[in-house]
């Protein structure tokens, strides 16, 4: 742990979460927000290619970097799995929810 600690490849990877979630979840709301005015029946559709090209679009560019987990319960997944050690995935949790909020907070 103390040397993922001081790993810059370790601080990378969690920023990366950070970025990713932020970036996610800004897109995902608003888009879902819209225009008030906006009263369209395909406005579904808007929403999910949204979400859907955002998460692909994020897996492909943070990939290399974190491993675009961009969600706690595949980071969950994978803890349990054994395939990241608790300490990472403690931090990408902490990363991915604080993304989450700053993305809201920005929506607000």
């Amino acid at each position: 742990m103390a040397r993922e600690l001081k790993s810059w490849s370790f601080w990378r990877a969690v920023l990366a979460e950070f970025v990713g979630m932020t970036v996610f979840v800004f897109i995902g709301i608003a888009s879902a927000i819209g225009n008030k005015h906006n009263r369209y029946p395909d406005q579904e559709v808007k929403v999910a290619l949204a979400f859907g090209l955002a998460i692909a679009t994020l897996a492909q560019s943070l990939g290399h970097i974190s491993g675009a987990h961009l969600n706690p319960a595949i980071t969950l997944g994978l803890l349990v799995s054994c395939q990241i050690s608790f300490f990472r995935a403690f931090m990408y949790i902490v990363a991915q929810m604080l993304g989450a909020v700053l993305a809201s907070g920005i929506m607000f």
